[in-house]
């Protein structure tokens, strides 16, 4: 009987509880963002490069996916500031600048709280994504604020993604362990690497600028892909 007792209680360490959610990609929907960007983008090199055209620009986002480059746009800002230090902060100081007055207001993805709704029924639910107290506004005003454990976001660490520290330090704020939680977002480098380094399950979604991403080696295999958020709740109980 004891070791029966015993080998349920370490079933139950191993059991998911808690679903960890990027914030772009999953719950919102960054493509009106990634437009305005590109934007952005291609006006400022074409001031340097004749004829840079958003056809080069995909390119670029492309090498920049490939090498899991942490920030695509820094990546092409600094290829064409010819590695030039005070050139590439000329160049992104514009860029902020522009997306500044710019900015679109964020918007959730299609479907997205239907699938929120059904994953509180049997899961805590909390953020893990670069956005700040933004998000949470937007959760508030869609009313599924409530459907979260936590109100936690990047605004409440001093570090962020890839660095699996920042995953480490959400997890112990909500009690949980990383055996129990399943890691959704829609990158490889910056969701799915760190998530496996600490033992969480990872559900991929392949959406946005990254949607090609693969993984270089095995140990950066999701458990799980999908191509859209509408089979997100049947993806992480089945894994669970």
């Amino acid at each position: 009987i004891y070791c029966d007792d015993i080998r349920i209680n370490i079933n139950k360490l191993d059991m998911i509880t808690t679903v960890l959610l990027d914030a772009g990609g999953v719950i919102l929907d960054e493509r009106e963002h990634e437009r305005i960007h590109a934007k952005i983008i291609v006006g400022i090199i074409g001031e340097l490069v004749q004829g840079y055209s958003f056809q080069h620009f995909q390119s670029d986002i492309d090498q920049a996916v490939n090498t899991f480059c942490p920030s695509v746009y820094r990546y092409i800002l600094w290829k064409y500031s010819s590695h030039n230090v005070e050139i590439f902060e000329r160049l992104y100081s514009r860029h902020l600048e522009l997306w500044n007055k710019m900015r679109p207001p964020l918007k959730l993805m299609d479907g997205i709280g239907s699938e929120i709704k059904k994953l509180s029924r049997n899961f805590y639910l909390v953020i893990a994504g670069q956005y700040g107290k933004e998000i949470l506004e937007l959760l508030e005003s869609e009313a599924l604020l409530q459907y979260f454990k936590s109100r936690l976001t990047q605004d409440d660490f001093n570090i962020t993604k890839p660095d699996p520290r920042y995953l480490e330090r959400i997890i112990r704020r909500i009690g949980a362990a990383p055996a129990q939680c399943v890691m959704v977002g829609d990158r490889i480098d910056n969701d799915i690497v760190p998530a496996k380094q600490l033992g969480l399950k990872t559900v991929l979604i392949r959406t946005g600028l990254h949607k090609d991403q693969m993984p270089r080696i095995p140990d950066e295999i999701p458990d799980a892909e999908l191509k859209d958020i509408s089979q997100l709740s049947a993806t992480i109980t089945a894994l669970s």
